[in-house]
């Protein structure tokens, strides 16, 4: 009989831990900072990365991290400058620093050419660069995430999406 009585009153114990646990879980889910956050975090305005993000992925050990858009997407920048984004672009991301980027181009002299780092020079100015060639853009140019006009199907067409302000690409959590 006491044996039973301590189960029951054991259960709801147990069920309030259960409750709390589960409570706390989902504010951890809802706390996760968005990749514009991320972006931030590393000292990056968040204009470098378009809006439509879908999702991200981030690896802390070695700072990879994927980005991924609901589609490819492109705008214009100052300079008469078009950058692509590909669904998913990627990266290794450090204070300042964002190395090894792919799926981000730029069109120049009739070409695409793939942006392949991109540094936060100072606090005013970021500096892109594509292979040997690097091109510095006003930080403040990128106070806010450009809306892109989105290449469905791979590219085949391009939908109204608007038209947007920085330069651009992403971080992520792997």
């Amino acid at each position: 009989m006491a044996t039973a009585r301590r189960r029951l009153v054991l259960l709801p114990c147990l069920l309030s831990l259960l409750l709390v646990a589960a409570v706390s879980g989902d504010d951890a889910v809802a706390a996760a900072p968005s990749a514009y956050e991320m972006l931030e975090g590393f000292g990056f305005p968040r204009g470098i990365l378009p809006e439509g993000v879908t999702g991200y992925r981030y690896r802390p050990s070695d700072g990879a991290f994927e980005v991924y858009f609901g589609g490819d997407c492109e705008f214009e920048v100052d300079g008469g400058y078009r950058l692509t984004y590909r669904r998913t672009i990627s990266g290794n991301v450090e204070g300042g620093s964002i190395r090894n980027l792919g799926g981000v181009s730029v069109r120049m002299f009739l070409f695409n050419w793939g942006i392949d780092r991109v540094v936060m020079a100072d606090a005013g100015h970021l500096m892109f660069y594509v292979g040997p060639l690097s091109q510095a853009f006003p930080a403040d140019n990128f106070e806010e995430s450009p809306e892109c006009r989105c290449r469905h199907g791979g590219g085949n067409g391009i939908a109204d999406g608007g038209s947007g302000g920085g330069v651009g690409f992403g971080v992520a959590a792997m």
